[in-house]
């Protein structure tokens, strides 16, 4: 369990560090007003964020191999990869997603902390451990 929350990782959105995306950068395209409606046709209505990693950034557009758009309702839509072609002019804000040492750190001792205990808890009264007596005096076994 500590293992697998540790691969997963916590992540975070940040501001891009570029002018220019990378090819392969793993990004979040917040959209204007104007690219939603242009993009609605390809991603769908009321998107307000287009998640995914730079296939190719030109001068007027750029393509997205789409993980996910969340709408601006909140909700989430998880995609498989499609690449969508965002024009420079639909994108209000771009930024990367970034690995956060500090926070996988906290979660992996949370959940090692949180495995010890449930250990400690559970070892004793699943496997016929002590009970005290009547009287609270000795232990009856």
């Amino acid at each position: 369990m500590v293992a697998c929350g540790l691969l997963a990782g916590c992540y975070f959105y940040e501001p891009l560090r570029t002018t220019e995306p990378q090819v392969g950068t793993r990004v979040a395209a917040e959209l204007t007003g104007y690219g939603s409606d242009t993009l609605a046709r390809y991603v769908g209505p009321s998107v307000t964020s287009v998640r995914g990693y730079v296939v190719s950034a030109e001068n007027t557009n750029v393509v997205l191999s789409v993980t996910s758009v969340t709408d601006r309702y909140g909700q989430e839509q998880s995609w498989r990869g499609e690449r969508v072609r965002v024009p420079r002019l639909a994108i209000q804000d771009f930024q990367q997603r970034r690995f956060s040492l500090g926070r996988t750190l906290l979660l992996g001792a949370a959940l090692l902390g949180g495995s010890v205990a449930a250990w400690d808890i559970f070892k004793g009264g699943l496997r016929g451990g002590s009970v005290p007596g009547p009287g609270g005096g000795g232990v009856v076994k």
